[in-house]
């Protein structure tokens, strides 16, 4: 298929709690996951899907993973926005702004493995279905408190969370926005998470959805193991280049 372009985000502000424990002293974004920091393989799979630049929020104790992410990947045009946040909406909405001059975006969070190719055809599905806002979904749920989500056949998200009747789907930690719908979003006092934002759009039936099929994240230190597997054959099994 041939590549859409577009500009990509990353949030990388949380604190990884679940990690800290088996992982101490390391930040999450530079947890080890098959052999590189989990952000490397988070910014390969952006790039290798179509991302012209890449704008990651991160808190003031990841300048290894910032470090990191210039030198393996000199290619990408790198903005680091550098905040200590006191919630997922004000990180997700300090890198919409960030990115509200572009067409439109991809946000990934710091944890979210998707094959290139998935996250390719979510841009290019976004755009086919005019979407201002999007989620990127899975049907491979293996969380403790997955985001669930009812997906019309439109491709609208008629509910999320316990309003759904229907829970086969849940966001996968990829979402799509444009740079108008950027330009508006309310103030961060607005919101007390990125779910609540997330939750009121689907509400007045302003979200869209593509099922990616599966995709994995690394919030436990249970979760390393499969997302090493997943890498392996949805990755570089495919001819994947391994991420630096």
């Amino acid at each position: 298929m041939t590549l859409p372009s577009f500009a990509a985000g990353i949030i990388a502000a949380g604190d990884g709690s679940r990690l800290k424990d088996a992982f101490p002293g390391t930040v999450k974004p530079m947890v080890p996951v098959a052999g590189r920091p989990l952000c490397a393989w988070i910014a390969a799979g952006l790039s290798a899907a179509g991302a012209t630049s890449v704008t990651m929020i991160s808190n003031t104790r990841c300048g290894p993973a910032r470090r990191h992410l210039q030198t393996a990947f000199p290619g990408v045009a790198w903005h680091f926005i550098v905040e200590d946040t006191g919630s997922s909406w004000e990180s997700f909405r300090l890198v919409a702004g960030a990115l509200s001059g572009e067409r439109d975006f991809v946000v990934s969070t710091a944890d979210a493995l998707v094959p290139p190719e998935k996250t390719a055809l979510f841009v290019s599905e976004m755009r086919r279905l005019g979407a201002a806002c999007g989620l990127a979904l899975t049907d491979f749920i293996d969380d403790e408190k997955p985001l669930w989500a009812e997906l019309g056949p439109d491709g609208t998200v008629r509910a999320l969370g316990p309003d759904c009747k229907v829970k086969e789907l849940a966001t996968s930690g990829l979402y799509y926005m444009t740079g108008p719908r950027a330009r508006s979003l309310a103030e961060a006092s607005a919101h007390a998470s990125l779910r609540d934002f997330l939750t009121a759009e689907t509400s007045l039936g302003a979200v869209r959805g593509a099922d990616l099929g599966k995709t994995v994240d690394v919030d436990r230190p249970e979760d390393v193991g499969p997302a090493e597997e997943f890498i392996k054959e949805h990755l570089l099994a495919r001819g994947g280049r391994r991420a630096p």
